[in-house]
C-alpha cells in the first residue's frame, strides 16, 4: 500500500513481519531507492487470524490490527520522515528495525547513540550533477542501540515501552555528501515526543476539504468502484506531486515501488503524453496546485531547451519542447538531424504545455502564471512559425514531423493543426499586452493559412484523418481524436467529431487511453460507463488501485505501478457530470444511466458547479462563484423552462426561460441555483456529500480494491532460504497458497501429510534455467523431509538429472494447482545446508518451475 508526502514515498507490505521500501523522487539519474525498512517483530500481527488493515485516505495512513497489536504507518506531510507507531507488543521482547540496500549498491553506513543510517550519492555522467539520499532510523523505546550489520545494512534494537508501545522513525531527506552523522541527526529532527502527526493530519484534512467531492452509487457497484478509483487518484497525486519535478516517468510511479532498484522505461526522462492525464483531473477536482511540478519541469528548463533546439533543429527559432525530456533539460527528441522514431519529431508537446499553462491561469485566476510563462509561450509559437512551409495551395504546412507516436515523418498531423488553432490566438493576445506586436501580427496572419483537417472514409463514414499523408500506424494513439481532447476544436455537436470517435482505429489499448474522457466530451454516457468498466477490468491488476501498462497482466509478473488510468477514470467521471471545454457549462450531459451521483466539479473560471442525478434525472444544479464572471450554462433540462435563483435566499434572479443556453453573470463568493420552474430547487434542503469507511473489498468482475484474503508469510521454524533472495519469504503449504513468487497459481489439492509444511515457492521466470547447479540453497534448523513438486508435463523429457543423482524418489502423490499437476518427490536431510539444482535439464525446455515443501522427519 502507498504512503507519501509529495517528495518521499513508501511502499508498505507484510514481508519479514513489516516492510517499507523508501523512495525519493529526485535521486537522479536512476532513481535508486533509499532502502528497505523491515521490522520482524510484527510477524504476530500480520499472521493473526483476526488481522485487518485499512489505508485511510483521509488521514493518509495505513492502520493494521491483529493478535492484540496495532501498527500505524505514514509519511509525514510536513517532513521527509516515515513513521511506524506500534501498540500491544510484549514489553520484554527485544525488537529490531533494519535498513537494507541490495547488491550493487555502495552506501556509507553509520551507527551512533541509537541512530543508524545509510547514505549514497549519485553522479550524472552527462551533467556532472550530484543527487542522493540518506536514510536514518531510530526508535522510541527502551535500551535503544544502533549497529552497522554489514556494508549495506544497519540495525536498531530496543525494547518497547512498559505499555508495549514503540515508535520507529526513518528520516529520508536528499543528501549530496558531508558529515553523515550530522545528516542523520538532521533527518530525524522532530521525531520525538507526542503529537508529531498533528501537522500531518491537518495538511491532509485540509486537502480533502478543498478537493471537489463526488459520491456515486449504483445497483451493481460499478459506480462506487469508479468513485473509489477517483479518490485513490487524488490521494496518489497529493502523495507524490509536491516536489520540483513530476514523480511519474512513462506513467510509472516509482515513489511507491517495492521492487528494489528496478525502474521501467526511464528514470531520468519524462514522456509528456503520460504527464497530461493527471493535469486535467486536477483542474476538475480543484486540486490544480499539484500541477506545479509538471509546469516547473518545463519552465525551469527553458534555457536548456532553447539551446537544444538551436543545436538540433536546424533553421528553427524559439523552442521545441521535447516529448521525451531529460531532467537536465536535454532530450532524445526534437532533432531534425536524426531520422524520425517513436519520440523524435513529435512537436505538439510544447503547444500542450502552453495550453495547460493557460488553463491553469483560467482555473486559478493567477496572472503571475502568465507573466512567468510568456517567454515559453512565445518561443513555442515562434518555433512553429519558423518550421511552417508555404505550399502551392497558399497554405502553411508542417512536413517531416510525427503525429504523436502513431505516424512518423508525416505532414500536417491533426494534433498540430488543432494546437495552432487553439494557442495562436491565446499567445497573440498575450503578445499584444506585452508590446510584442510583431509576434501577435504573425500569429494572426498565420491562422487563416493553417490547412483544414484532411478527411478520409472509415467504415463508410467521413472522419478526420491522422494527418495529411498516410504513413503506417506504429503506436496505438489516435491522432484524429486529439482534435477533441485535449484541443476541443470540435465537440459533441460536431457530426464529424462523433463519427471520428466511433471509427477510431485503436480502442482503449493501454492504461493511458483516453477514450472514456473523449466519450464524456461527446455526451456519450453509456460509452463512458462501458469503457471505464472494461478498462478497469483490463488494466487494474493491483488491489491498491494501480494498473499495469497492458491488458490482463499478472500482478506477480509486474514491476511497475502505473497511474494514468486513475486519471482517465477521474477526468471522465468529472466531465461526464460537468464540463466547460467549449465555453459552455454542460451539466450531466454524459452521465451514465444506472449511476446516481452527488458531487461538484470545478470549471474554467475556478467556479464550482454542483449537481445531483438520481434515476437518470438531474435534480439539483448549483454554482459557487470564484470570481466575477460571465457564464453560459446549457439548459440541464432541454425544452423545460428554468430560472436562476440566489443560492442562499432562493430569490429568483433570472428567467423563466426555455433557452438552450442560459447566460449568468456571477459575483465572487456568491452561490446560485439553476432550477426547473415546475420543480424549484429552493424546496430542497442542502445536504453535504459525506462518506463512510469501507467495510469490505470492492469488486468489479475479477478486479478488487483491497485484499480479501491471503496466505501470510511465516518466519520459518525449519527453513531459512539463503539464495536466491526472491524465494526467501516462506508460507505454509495449504489450499489457496501461491506456489510461485511471480505467478498467481495457487494450490487447489494437497496431500494431507503436507498440509502446513513450510513452502519455498518457485520462480516461473526461471522455469527453463539449466544452471547454476546450486540454484536453491537453504538451511535446515533440524532434520527434515524435503519434498519437491515437479511439473508432471516434464517427466521423461526435461526433468533435471540432479533429482535422481541426489536421491530424490517419487512418492506417488501429486499436488494440483490452478496451473497444472505436480509430481511430488522427496528426500530426508539432516540439519544443515541443502542445495538443490535448477528446474530443467534440457536447454530451452521447461514448464512451471518446481516448488519445495519441508516438514519435520
Amino acid at each position: 500500500m502507498p504512503a507519501g508526502n509529495g517528495t518521499l514515498g513508501a511502499a508498505v507490505w507484510a514481508e519479514d513481519g513489516f516492510s517499507a521500501q523508501l523512495n525519493r523522487a529526485d535521486t537522479f539519474p536512476n532513481l535508486k531507492s533509499a532502502g528497505r525498512l523491515t521490522v520482524p517483530g510484527l510477524f504476530p500481527l500480520m499472521r493473526a487470524s483476526d488481522y485487518r488493515g485499512r489505508l485511510r485516505l483521509h488521514d493518509a495512513d495505513l492502520v493494521q490490527q491483529g493478535g492484540g497489536m496495532s501498527a500505524r504507518s505514514y509519511v509525514r506531510a510536513d517532513k521527509d520522515q516515515f513513521v511506524l507507531e506500534v501498540t500491544g507488543a510484549d514489553p520484554n521482547v527485544t525488537q529490531t528495525a533494519e535498513l537494507r540496500l541490495w547488491d550493487g549498491r555502495t552506501p556509507t553506513a553509520h551507527a551512533a547513540k541509537g541512530t543508524a543510517a545509510l547514505a549514497e550519492t549519485f553522479t550524472d555522467e552527462e551533467s556532472k550533477g550530484r543527487t542522493g539520499a540518506v536514510a536514518a532510523v531510530t526508535a522510541l523505546g527502551r535500551d535503544v542501540k544502533a549497529e552497522v550489520v554489514d556494508a549495506r545494512t544497519v540495525r536498531v534494537s530496543f525494547k518497547p515501552r512498559p505499555d508495549g508501545g514503540f515508535r520507529i522513525v526513518t528520516g529520508v531527506p536528499s543528501y549530496t555528501g558531508g558529515d553523515l552523522g550530522k545528516a542523520a541527526r538532521t533527518a530525524l529532527a522532530g521525531s520525538g515526543g507526542s503529537g508529531i502527526d498533528r501537522a500531518h493530519r491537518t495538511w491532509w484534512h485540509r486537502f480533502w476539504a478543498g478537493a471537489a467531492p463526488m459520491r456515486i452509487t449504483s445497483a451493481d457497484g460499478s459506480g462506487e468502484y469508479m468513485e473509489n478509483l477517483r479518490a485513490q487518484q487524488l490521494y496518489m497525486t497529493a502523495a507524490t506531486m509536491r516536489g520540483p519535478v513530476p514523480s511519474s516517468h512513462g506513467g510509472v510511479i516509482n515513489m511507491f515501488s517495492p521492487w528494489k532498484d528496478a525502474v521501467h522505461w526511464s528514470a531520468d526522462h519524462w514522456w509528456h503524453f503520460n504527464l497530461r492525464q493527471p493535469v486535467y483531473t486536477n483542474f476538475g477536482a480543484d486540486t490544480e496546485e499539484f500541477n506545479t511540478p509538471y509546469f516547473r519541469l518545463y519552465l525551469d528548463r527553458l534555457e536548456e531547451m532553447r539551446a537544444w533546439t538551436r543545436a538540433h533543429w536546424k533553421g528553427s527559432e524559439g523552442v521545441c519542447v521535447a516529448e521525451f525530456l531529460r531532467y537536465t533539460g536535454t532530450a532524445e527528441a526534437c532533432d531534425s538531424t536524426r531520422p524520425p522514431d517513436w519520440l523524435n519529431r513529435i512537436v505538439t508537446t510544447g503547444p500542450e504545455v502552453v495550453y495547460n499553462l493557460w488553463l491553469q491561469y483560467r482555473y486559478t485566476g493567477d496572472r503571475s502564471i502568465l507573466d512567468e510563462s510568456y517567454p515559453l509561450m512565445r518561443d513555442v509559437t515562434r518555433f512553429y512559425l519558423s518550421i511552417l512551409e508555404e505550399g502551392d495551395d497558399g497554405k502553411l504546412h508542417l512536413h517531416n514531423v510525427n503525429a504523436l507516436e502513431t505516424q512518423w515523418d508525416t505532414s500536417d498531423p491533426a494534433p498540430d493543426l488543432a494546437a495552432m488553432r487553439v494557442i495562436f490566438p491565446i499567445v497573440a493576445g498575450l503578445a499584444d499586452g506585452r508590446g510584442d506586436r510583431t509576434l501577435a501580427r504573425d500569429l494572426r496572419a498565420t491562422l487563416p493559412k493553417i490547412p483544414d483537417f484532411r478527411t478520409v472514409t472509415r467504415n463508410g463514414e467521413q472522419v478526420i484523418a491522422w494527418s495529411g499523408t498516410d504513413e503506417q500506424g506504429r503506436n496505438t494513439q489516435n491522432p484524429d481524436t486529439e482534435v477533441l481532447f485535449p484541443w476541443g476544436v470540435y465537440g459533441q455537436d460536431s457530426a464529424l467529431m462523433q463519427s471520428t470517435f466511433r471509427n477510431r482505429v485503436y480502442v482503449q489499448t493501454r492504461e493511458w487511453s483516453e477514450d472514456a474522457l473523449q466519450a464524456a466530451r461527446l455526451g456519450r454516457g453509456e460509452d463512458v460507463k462501458n469503457l471505464l468498466i472494461q478498462g478497469t477490468k483490463d488494466f487494474q491488476v493491483f488491489p491498491s488501485g494501480f494498473t499495469a501498462h497492458g491488458k490482463n497482466a499478472d500482478a506477480l509478473r509486474e514491476s511497475n505501478y502505473y497511474n494514468g488510468w486513475g486519471a482517465v477514470v477521474s477526468s471522465a467521471v468529472q466531465e461526464s457530470l460537468v464540463q466547460s471545454y467549449e465555453g459552455v457549462v454542460r451539466v450531466a450531459s454524459a452521465w451514465p444511466k444506472g449511476w446516481d451521483v452527488a458531487g461538484s466539479v470545478q470549471v474554467q473560471g475556478g467556479h464550482r458547479v454542483s449537481a445531483e442525478v438520481k434515476g437518470g434525472e438531474t435534480g439539483v444544479v448549483g454554482v459557487q462563484a470564484a470570481r466575477d464572471d460571465d457564464l453560459r450554462i446549457q439548459n440541464p433540462w432541454p425544452g423545460r423552462k428554468v430560472r436562476v435563483a440566489d443560492g442562499v435566499s432562493g430569490r429568483p434572479l433570472a428567467g423563466p426561460t426555455d433557452a438552450g443556453v442560459i447566460p449568468l453573470r456571477v459575483k465572487k463568493g456568491h452561490s446560485y441555483l439553476v432550477e426547473r420552474v415546475d420543480r424549484p430547487v429552493s424546496s430542497f434542503r442542502f445536504q453535504g456529500v459525506t462518506g463512510e469507511p469501507a467495510t469490505e473489498v470492492r469488486h468489479l468482475g475479477n478486479r478488487t480494491l483491497g485484499v480479501e484474503t491471503s496466505v501470510p508469510q511465516i518466519p520459518g521454524e525449519l527453513v531459512s532460504v539463503v539464495a536466491p533472495d526472491k524465494l526467501r519469504p516462506l508460507v505454509r503449504a495449504e489450499q489457496g497458497a501461491t506456489t510461485h513468487v511471480d505467478r498467481h497459481y495457487v494450490i487447489s489439492e494437497l496431500p494431507a501429510e503436507l498440509n502446513g509444511a513450510e513452502l519455498i515457492r518457485g520462480a516461473n521466470n526461471d522455469s527453463k534455467m539449466t544452471s547454476p547447479a546450486g540454484y536453491l540453497t537453504f538451511d535446515l534448523k533440524a532434520p527434515a523431509t524435503v519434498h519437491v513438486a515437479f511439473d508432471a508435463r516434464g517427466k521423461g523429457t526435461w526433468w533435471p538429472g540432479w533429482l535422481e543423482k541426489d536421491g530424490f524418489t517419487e512418492t506417488g502423490a501429486t499436488v494440483k494447482t490452478t496451473d497444472t499437476t505436480f509430481v511430488i518427490l522427496k528426500k530426508d536431510f539432516p540439519a544443515g545446508r541443502v542445495t538443490l539444482g535448477p528446474n530443467s535439464g534440457v536447454s530451452g525446455q521447461g514448464s512451471s518451475s518446481y516448488f519445495t515443501m519441508v516438514g519435520r522427519r
